[in-house]
């Protein structure tokens, strides 16, 4: 025998090659060959959301009426069908829905003599969805220091 022959190799693969040709039509032949088994995976999509109005871009103006003071928020627009606009005071809220990159919340006014600051929120959103908020503070001032109001990024 040489070196690096296996006995009884030969016979074995022609057993099994005609084992596989003679057994193509056979069920068990087949039964041998089938491969099966479960597949699972996990998909996880993220939801897109509009982006955030920047609040140091909110410029802000002021129109006083007897008992209220109209606070006219502006904002540059970013790619929302629509923006939800708040201002909240102790237990005071005014809110407005615009599709607009304005909005004018009439606010009662609490102080004649000091000043009214109203945490103001912008959210813009689009297909139900919403973005991020920007958050300012709106000071109003009294007639008696000159009735003027300025707006803020909330800290």
């Amino acid at each position: 025998m040489r070196a690096g022959r296996v006995p009884g190799l030969r016979p074995a693969v022609i057993a099994f090659a005609a084992a596989v040709v003679l057994g193509l039509g056979a069920t068990g032949a087949q039964a041998l060959w089938s491969l099966g088994g479960t597949v699972s995976t996990d998909v996880t999509a993220g939801a897109w959301a509009p982006q955030g109005v920047v609040a140091a871009m909110v410029s802000c103006s002021r129109t006083d009426g007897s008992s209220h003071s109209d606070l006219t928020l502006a904002w540059a627009a970013v790619d929302a069908s629509g923006y939800s606009v708040k201002a909240v005071r102790n237990a005071v809220a005014v809110a407005e829905t615009t599709s607009a990159t304005t909005a004018t919340l009439r606010l009662p006014r609490t102080s004649l003599q000091g000043k009214d600051t109203f945490a103001v929120s912008i959210t813009p959103s689009a297909s139900g969805l919403e973005g991020p908020a920007a958050h300012i503070d709106a000071v109003l001032a009294p007639a008696a220091q000159g009735a003027r109001v300025e707006c803020t990024p909330a800290k």
